[in-house]
């Protein structure tokens, strides 16, 4: 076979495993970050700078119904000194499918991480394969199958960050 045909068949031999992956072999992760900064104080002198990085992510945007998400949220100290997140009750960090279905509820060492401290740089992440067996699919696929994870941390002064990534579990129904 010569050079030209054997060319033409590997460029029709991509395009056809494109077409039919759905270009999903260039789809990367799906990714959502926040930054919470620390205020500054003109009596001490301290400078505003960022505090704490959150990032959240699913392994790609678009799944068919029964494959494994892999979701992971980290929270990383951008400061140069030692943080102390949380309340001391609640999860110093979380992820929820749908605002119902939640990490802590089916993990008791997330829904028992109420305190963690990070020395300058170091992060701390959560991972989660969803759904589990105990999910109710139809309850967290809403309407046209796109799912909201919802990732939680407890900030420097005790309150909430968020961030979210939004993903397709299946053929997308009603409206685009």
């Amino acid at each position: 076979m010569n050079t030209k045909k054997m060319i033409t068949l590997l460029l029709l031999l991509v395009s056809l495993t494109l077409l039919l992956n759905g270009c999903s072999l260039f789809s990367g992760p799906n990714c959502d970050s926040g930054t919470e900064r620390r205020p500054g104080d003109l009596v001490t002198g301290q400078k505003p700078a960022d505090a704490t990085i959150a990032t959240l992510c699913t392994d790609r945007t678009d799944y068919n119904k029964g494959d494994t998400v892999h979701m992971t949220f980290t929270v990383k100290n951008a400061l140069d000194e030692q943080i102390v997140l949380g309340d001391g009750q609640r999860p110093v960090m979380d992820m929820c499918v749908e605002q119902n279905q939640c990490l802590s509820h089916s993990q008791s060492e997330v829904a028992q991480l109420t305190r963690l401290v990070l020395e300058p740089g170091q992060s701390h992440t959560i991972q989660w394969d969803w759904p589990t067996p105990d999910v109710n699919l139809p309850e967290a696929l809403g309407q046209i199958n796109v799912v909201t994870l919802d990732a939680y941390r407890i900030r420097l002064d005790k309150g909430t960050g968020s961030v979210f990534v939004q993903f397709n579990y299946g053929p997308r129904k009603g409206m685009p």
